[in-house]
């Protein structure tokens, strides 16, 4: 009976499908919905990014314009103090180096490289190996200092190198043999390639530099940094730099090189933060200095 009328059979039937095209229906809109949500949220990051990247560029033109200025540049010295500043709907913390502040990676003389080395935290065995490396990579030639690295070393390990040449970049520090990813980084915030002058000058220096150039205790390095402010406000010479068992590491003069470093919040709560080098000489015509550099952090 079922098959000669067919009713029950193909109403079943008719059921089944009816409830298969539902599910699927249903399992696509889901799929529809989740896209959706997903590319609106990878939207709004791509746009709380961009607006914070603005902001720094705000920031940069911000701490620039004080630099730009005699008398405002007394108020905020290039040396590395902290600096907040709200703009936009956003947060800034800001700090400005002359590179004549931070140590120079074509110039530093290897007795500094070594204090900085150690102060940085590498280990006092790699050391002596680690300074060979930096100067065999920035000399000219291909003759290898003792407990260094020239193109043999570098090939044995099949890694390009060494440059030869004066270092372009803080970011080469990670191609140089003896050189982690963490130990090149920690060099390369108290570091700059801008800059001819081997030694530092303590007026310009942030804290971090004078850590790991002096070795002191970071209490003697604070009372220095605060009465160097102290001194910026009253309008006086910086005070002379703390007391060192090296105090041959200290010169003076100033490069007119920034190194422009911002952590911005936007109003979302999006953080972005980058290091910007831009120097005040021989600017482009209209321009009130030459970009250098960007390097953006996460």
């Amino acid at each position: 009976m079922i098959w000669r009328h067919g009713h029950p059979f193909h109403r079943g039937m008719v059921l089944v499908i009816v409830l298969w095209i539902i599910t699927l229906l249903a399992v696509m809109a889901g799929s529809f919905a989740y896209s959706m949500r997903v590319e609106t949220r990878l939207a709004s990051s791509a746009v709380d990014r961009a607006q914070a990247r603005a902001l720094i560029e705000a920031g940069v033109a911000y701490a620039l314009a004080w630099q730009m200025d005699a008398q405002a540049q007394q108020q905020w010295p290039a040396n590395g103090d902290l600096h907040e500043w709200t703009f936009g709907g956003g947060r800034m913390r800001i700090r400005v180096e002359d590179a004549a502040g931070r140590i120079s990676l074509n110039n530093a003389d290897p007795r500094l490289l070594r204090q900085t080395l150690l102060g940085i935290g590498m280990a006092e065995a790699d050391v002596d190996h680690a300074v060979a490396a930096i100067e065999d990579w920035r000399d000219l030639d291909d003759q290898t200092r003792p407990s260094g690295a020239e193109s043999a070393e570098y090939s044995a390990l099949g890694r390009p190198g060494p440059r030869n040449a004066p270092f372009d970049s803080v970011d080469e520090l990670q191609q140089v043999l003896g050189f982690n990813r963490e130990i090149a980084q920690r060099l390369a915030e108290v570091a700059t390639v801008e800059t001819r002058i081997s030694g530092v000058n303590p007026a310009l220096a942030s804290f971090a530099v004078l850590r790991v150039v002096t070795g002191l205790d970071e209490s003697v390095i604070a009372d220095y940094i605060n009465a160097r402010a102290q001194a910026a406000r009253d309008g006086l010479p910086p005070p002379a730099p703390p007391s060192s068992e090296n105090p041959t590491f200290f010169s003076g003069g100033q490069s007119g090189i920034y190194h422009i470093v911002i952590a911005a919040e936007a109003g979302t709560g999006t953080m972005v933060s980058a290091e910007v080098v831009v120097s005040s000489r021989n600017a482009p015509q209209g321009q009130a200095a030459r970009w250098l550099s960007w390097r953006f952090g996460p």
